[in-house]
C-alpha cells in the first residue's frame, strides 16, 4: 500500500507564507505599541488602596507613640498616616513622606516635642500635624478598617 506524502511546498509557498507570517508579526507589533501609546489601555498594578488595618488599634497606637510611616507602597511611595481626634472612625490624615518637589533621600520627620513633621534636608520647610502641605491621599474607615487610596494622585 503506498504511503502518500504530504503537501508538497514549493518555493513559491514559502515565499507566500513568509510574507503572510513577516506582515502579520508587523501589524501584532504595530498593534500593541499604538495601543500602549494610546489611553484606551490603562496598565495598574496592585490594589488602588492599602489596608492599614483596625482603625481603632491604629487610632491607640498614634495616641500613644505618634503618627506611623508606612513604606514602601505604589510606585515605592512611603507615607505617614496619622489620626486627630477621639473617634476612631474620623479624622484621618494619609499624606507623602516628602515634601513636594524633594530629592527621594529627603524626608519628613515627625518632631514629637512641636508636634509638627519638618523635612530633613530643609528644617524650614515645616508641616502641619495634618499634612498640609504635603501630597494627600484619600482614606476613610471601612468596617473598623482603615483604607488608604494609594494612587489618588497618580495622574497622567
Amino acid at each position: 500500500m503506498p504511503v502518500s506524502s504530504g503537501p508538497k511546498i514549493t518555493p513559491l509557498r514559502a515565499v507566500i507564507y513568509s510574507v503572510i507570517s513577516i506582515a502579520l508579526g508587523v501589524g501584532l507589533v504595530f498593534a500593541v505599541v499604538s495601543l500602549a501609546g494610546s489611553d484606551q489601555i490603562e496598565v495598574k498594578l496592585g490594589d488602588d488602596d492599602f489596608n492599614a488595618g483596625d482603625a481603632e488599634e491604629l487610632a491607640a497606637e498614634i495616641a500613644d507613640r505618634g503618627p506611623v510611616p508606612w513604606a514602601p507602597l505604589s510606585r515605592n511611595r512611603s507615607i505617614w498616616i496619622n489620626h486627630i481626634g477621639d473617634e476612631p472612625g474620623l479624622g484621618w490624615f494619609a499624606f507623602d513622606v516628602q515634601s513636594p518637589g524633594a530629592s527621594k533621600d529627603c524626608v519628613v520627620e515627625w518632631d514629637t516635642d512641636q508636634r509638627l513633621f519638618i523635612d530633613t534636608c530643609d528644617p524650614s520647610l515645616v508641616y502641619s500635624a495634618t499634612g498640609d502641605g504635603l501630597t494627600q491621599f484619600g482614606v476613610w474607615v471601612d468596617d473598623g478598617d482603615l483604607i488608604v487610596d494609594v494612587n489618588a494622585n497618580d495622574g497622567p
